[in-house]
Formats: structure tokens, sequence, C-alpha cells
């Protein structure tokens, strides 16, 4: 699989590539155009070099410098779209868990892809598993505590999300083995995987322990239609929106749904989880 931060490094790059472009044409030196700009000559090192991400008037008054004001605005939306592709947390969530739940691209996809090696998948959780992950989520990231209209959020985004909508969810044999909550919310959730296993819009995959792997081991996933992909770090929202990326992740989940079993192989692997959460 390529880097989740490839997409906003090649962002990047291509904003101090073409900066650097730019100077090479204006022939101009770094101290010359760092004097032009008025700023230090080690910030436009530190730019050139991607050091340093250059903020809108770095941009402006570099552009102006070379000649080239009109390629300003375009270098500057490139900067902050690459700054969406790769979000901390911190940033991510300082409006609470509640806003985060509330993404507008759950409402303009069609067809979700979802693999999960370990969190069982948001869009088909319990209010009780769901409001335990929040409260975990909460307590790790020292968050106001807006957990129940988190609950609420989630779960309204998941019901319009499953409301005629194609979903296509992969989960590891392993995950149902990872209590995230207590045990009967667990066996709860398990029970409501049962419940949803049969769906005309839901192919809902469990790949096996034991299973021969067409792909090595990766990180779990949301893929929204076929226009990016979402990837949940421990410590950031990593968006890829990168169509060649874009197209090894859905190649990825694509061989990983021929490792996988459905329909009642499934749901005997869900009951042998449910009969070890209840012993």
């Amino acid at each position: 699989m390529t880097s989740p931060l490839s997409t906003a490094e090649e962002a990047h790059k291509a904003v101090a590539d073409r900066l650097t472009r730019m100077m090479e044409d204006a022939d101009l030196s770094g101290a010359r155009l760092a004097a032009l700009c008025g700023w230090d000559r080690s910030k436009t090192h530190r730019i050139t070099h991607r050091k340093t991400i250059p903020q809108p008037a770095d941009i402006r008054a570099w552009c102006t410098a070379c000649g080239r004001p009109e390629e300003a605005e375009a270098l500057i939306e490139t900067t902050r779209t690459a700054k969406t592709l790769y979000v901390q947390w911190t940033q991510y969530l300082k409006g609470g868990l509640s806003k985060a739940q509330r993404s507008g691209i759950y409402q303009e996809t069609r067809s979700f892809r979802v693999y999960s090696c370990g969190v069982l998948p948001g869009m088909l959780q319990t209010e009780a598993y769901a409001r335990g992950i929040l409260r975990k989520i909460r307590r790790f990231r020292s968050l106001p505590d807006d957990v129940e209209d988190a609950v609420q959020a989630r779960l309204e985004r998941s019901a319009a999300t499953l409301r005629g909508n194609q979903v296509s969810v992969l989960i590891e044999e392993s995950a149902l083995y990872m209590p995230m909550t207590d045990p009967p919310q667990h066996a709860e959730q398990l029970g409501h995987f049962m419940s949803v296993i049969g769906r005309p819009n839901l192919a809902f995959g469990i790949i096996p322990h034991m299973s021969r792997r067409p792909v090595w081991p990766i990180e779990s996933f949301y893929a929204f239609d076929d226009r990016e992909v979402q990837i949940e770090t421990l410590t950031a929202m990593v968006r890829v929106t990168n169509r060649a990326e874009i197209d090894v992740y859905l190649s990825a989940f694509a061989h990983m749904t021929r490792a996988a079993v459905y329909g009642s192989n499934a749901n005997a692997l869900m009951r042998k989880a449910l009969d070890a959460t209840e012993e």
C-alpha cells in the first residue's frame, strides 16, 4: 500500500517545486528573493526544501517578487487542500465529538466500502457500543463531554447511510474478539451484526483467522464512492484523494473480499465469537 500521507506530501512538494522553478525562471538567488520578500534568506531555504509550509502571504510575496503574481491564488489553494488531507485529531475534534459525526461526505456518497481490522464499523454500531467507543475516545483525548449528542448524531448518520445506499463491509475475524466496551455491550453488538447480515444493500464479509491473505496486513479504512478514502491513525485523520492511491485501496478491498466469508458462514463465525463472549 502507498503511504496514507503521500497525497498531502505530494501537494506540498508540488507547491515547493513550483516556487523553486519560479525563482529560477526569474533568475533570482535565494538571498535576492528573500530581500525582495523582506525575510531572512533561511526562510527561502526552508520553503524550497519543505521544512516550512508557506503561508498565503508568503506565497503572494514570492510570486510577486518573481513577476508571477497571477499564480499565487492557485498555489495557495493547493496548500490549503493539502492541509485538509492530514488533520491531527486535536484539530479535527476541536468542535467536539458530536460535530465530527456530521461530515457531509456521508450524505454525498452512494457506495461505501469499509475495511476494519479492529474497532467494529461505526455505521453498524449499536447505541450502547457507540456510546462505549465514544466515551473511550473522549477520555483518551481529554475532550469536552458531548458523548450523548455524539451518539445520537452517529446513529442518525448510520441510519441515513444504510437507507438506500450500497454498503460493503469487511472485518477481520480477530476484531470480533476485541471488546472495546463491556462484555454485554460487545455481545449485543455481535448480535446486531447477525441481524443485519442478509440485507439486500449490505455485503457483510468476515476474513477468517487462517484465511490465505491476498494482501498483507493494512490499516482500517473507509472508501467513499471512488473519490476519497479515509484512514484514522492514532494521531490524525488522513484523507486520500489522489485517484491512483484510491485505486490501490479499492483494489486491495476487492482482493480481500475473495478471502472473506459471507451469509451463513459469516453468521457461524459471529456465533462462535458471541459464544466466547458469553462464557
